[in-house]
């Protein structure tokens, strides 16, 4: 007896890499993935049509209770228009790492 197409095909799909949308975006010929640095991004992908930074407080007590609050990180927001028919995309990064890559619904 031969297995239906409801056996085969979700072997099939389980055994299909699973990519997310989340973790890698085309730029041409290249791919960037999250965990890369600026310099790395910003060499694959050329420059961002636009970009935002903010910075991050850092809030830290002490033994006597008193609070603290300091400069602490850095995000960094890069915009990319991809192009006709290519959603664009929003590429997030902390501390200079890529921490994630969004595919925005509207131009």
């Amino acid at each position: 007896m031969r297995p239906g197409i409801g056996v085969l095909l979700p072997l099939a799909l389980a055994a299909a890499p699973c990519v997310s949308a989340d973790d890698s975006l085309r730029c041409g010929n290249a791919i960037v993935t999250t965990g890369m640095v600026e310099a790395e991004v910003a060499a694959k992908c050329g420059e961002p049509t636009s970009k935002s930074t903010e910075e991050t407080p850092v809030t830290t007590r002490s033994r006597r209770g008193t609070v603290k609050t300091a400069a602490g990180g850095r995000i960094e927001r890069w915009t990319y228009d991809r192009g006709y028919g290519q959603l664009p995309a929003l590429l997030t990064f902390e501390h200079g790492k890529l921490k994630s890559i969004e595919l925005l619904a509207r131009r």
